[in-house]
């Protein structure tokens, strides 16, 4: 045998299981990328179909927020200004809060709302007469696919109308509101153009041959074919995940997912040879160069993806995971010392991050809750009530003088109690506030005298907000009230040794020592004792501002009463 022979020979012997190796790595490379397009697809085509269902889900919440909405409660209501600037007024705000809520989404839409108690219409665009015969017509509470008119031209659109209450569905005449909203066919046309890859596949939405929703670039006339010859089984089969549909000639897989919620299936098709189109060429170019060098590049290949590609992705998916406000993203350590430092450097980053965010948060929530509870506390309705039937005994008397005074007195109080633009005041605009809530008492009860002792250098030093009036209601109410005969309460305030005190007290009826202990132990908790916490809120706001020095002491007075002690850092001299 002649050595070219043997040789021939050899490499025949040596490239048949190779080759053969190959024939049988290229069929499950096919079947493969088969199995995998279709995962990919069908993840493709739930988050698209979430998109959309997340975008009409967003719209919808617009009647909720319209039908609380107090200036639409007045149309709601019939409660129309009989004054016609009043009128054009109000219904400008409405038509400016509709396009408020139709700008801040993504999508175009158009808003309408009708009012049929009033028989008046509001519209995000233009003005909107109000037609019954339409609504009676049109309304449905499911999305309906059709040609709406905007600004003069023929737009599809999807709609859906929200009736409120719902139980006005069957009679929509006894309805409060009844939103429209009109989502824009436009949005999900440009929405399948960003989901085209490439333009081999050819996304559209469907629900009937007469309802279709087509990208920028589709083929239609493929696409009606498709559908004449597939009908209603044009959805993917479960099993499979994909239908293979012979059309022309030509093969294709078409993936199809249909929402529950608008009743409509997304289909994406590809044509088969496409698809198999780079498994075809890695197939051929084997056969023309050395299986070896195939091997080595996969090798490299996976080598480089391992030790980079996994790491810088791992990382990558870290960094977004943190982005969306993920703060426990945490990277594993893993055997690649390349990038071990890094990755703890990471982890200990997103840890130190999400510390600080939480401790940012809870201050802040705390703080927040602290603040609103107080400045709830302080309108009481029994207060108001008392004030103005006070008034009303003064006048019926022919008595001007104390109606004038408390008036002006509740004007203060209010003005100041409700004005909420600053969390911060001085002590003099606090002791103005408490000196027109004394006065208040004072002409209502006829029994309570008041001193204020504060020096002039205190009157200028920055304070939390309403918070000696809860102190001396307090005193009022559970001192002086259960008293016979008069009484009387004494503010005053001190400065020294780096520790601003300020002492409210007053000659009630006192409290027995074993409660003002547990009072004062009830002050360190973390919730509130009960429904009267207005001491609790001021403690937890003073430690909350000042640090743990901060707080508030009860102890008897020396006329038999309470003494309420409020003290924190001077931080005005440090």
């Amino acid at each position: 045998m002649k050595l070219i022979t043997k040789v021939i020979c050899l490499i025949v012997i040596l490239m048949s299981p190779v080759i053969a190796l190959y024939a049988y790595s290229n069929a499950q490379s096919t079947r493969l990328v088969e199995e995998q397009l279709t995962i990919a697809n069908r993840q493709r085509l739930a988050i698209f179909m979430h998109q959309i269902e997340a975008a009409m889900e967003q719209v919808s919440q617009y009647s909720n927020l319209i039908s609380q909405d107090p200036d639409f409660a007045q149309f709601a209501g019939n409660v129309i200004p009989a004054n016609g600037y009043d009128y054009a007024i109000l219904s400008d705000t409405l038509q400016r809060k509709l396009s408020l809520f139709s700008t801040s989404n993504a999508w175009m839409n158009r808003i309408n709302a009708y009012f049929p108690g009033s028989g008046h219409a509001v519209s995000s665009y233009s003005l909107l007469p109000y037609d019954e015969a339409y609504l009676l017509d049109q309304a449905t509470t499911r999305w309906t696919y059709r040609n709406i008119r905007v600004d003069g031209a023929d737009k599809m659109a999807f709609t859906r109308f929200f009736i409120v209450p719902a139980s006005a569905a069957s009679d929509i005449r006894k309805a409060d509101v009844i939103v429209e909203i009109d989502l824009m066919a436009d949005n999900i046309e440009r929405l399948l153009d960003s989901f085209k890859t490439k333009g081999n596949n050819d996304p559209f939405l469907y629900r009937s041959a007469g309802e279709l929703v087509l990208n920028g670039s589709a083929e239609e006339s493929t696409i009606r074919r498709l559908i004449a010859q597939e009908g209603s089984a044009i959805a993917a089969d479960p099993a499979e995940g994909y239908r293979s549909v012979s059309l022309d000639g030509r093969r294709y897989l078409v993936y199809g997912l249909v929402s529950a919620k608008i009743g409509w299936t997304l289909v994406d098709y590809v044509p088969l040879e496409t698809i198999l189109a780079p498994v075809t060429y890695s197939r051929n170019l084997f056969y023309v160069t050395a299986g070896l060098l195939i091997l080595t590049g996969a090798g490299a290949a996976y080598m480089i993806y391992s030790q980079v590609q996994r790491p810088i992705r791992q990382l990558g998916e870290g960094t977004v995971r943190l982005e969306r406000g993920d703060l426990s993203a945490r990277l594993p350590p893993g055997n690649n010392r390349d990038f071990a430092g890094l990755f703890r450097q990471f982890n200990r980053m997103a840890e130190k991050q999400q510390h600080l965010i939480e401790k940012v948060y809870r201050e802040q929530l705390r703080a927040k809750e602290a603040v609103m509870k107080q400045l709830q506390s302080q309108i009481n309705p029994h207060f108001l009530y008392n004030s103005f039937a006070y008034i009303v005994s003064m006048a019926q008397m022919n008595r001007l003088e104390p109606v004038v005074s408390m008036a002006y007195s509740l004007s203060d109080y209010y003005r100041y109690s409700t004005r909420n633009e600053r969390l911060d005041t001085t002590v003099k605009e606090e002791v103005a506030f408490v000196r027109s809530y004394m006065e208040i008492m004072n002409m209502q009860l006829r029994k309570i005298g008041y001193k204020i002792d504060i020096p002039p250098g205190l009157e200028a030093v920055d304070i939390p907000r309403l918070l000696l009036q809860p102190i001396v209601e307090n005193a009022i109410i559970h001192g002086l009230e259960p008293k016979k005969g008069g009484g009387s309460i004494s503010i005053s305030g001190r400065a020294a040794d780096g520790i601003v005190r300020f002492m409210v007290e007053d000659d009630g009826v006192g409290l027995a020592d074993e409660t003002l202990e547990r009072l004062n132990a009830s002050l360190k908790e973390t919730e509130p004792p009960g429904d009267d916490c207005g001491l609790w809120n001021v403690h937890q706001r003073l430690t909350h501002r000042y640090g743990s020095a901060a707080g508030l002491l009860l102890t008897r007075s020396e006329s038999g009463g309470v003494r309420v002690t409020l003290s924190w850092p001077d931080v005005s001299n440090p």
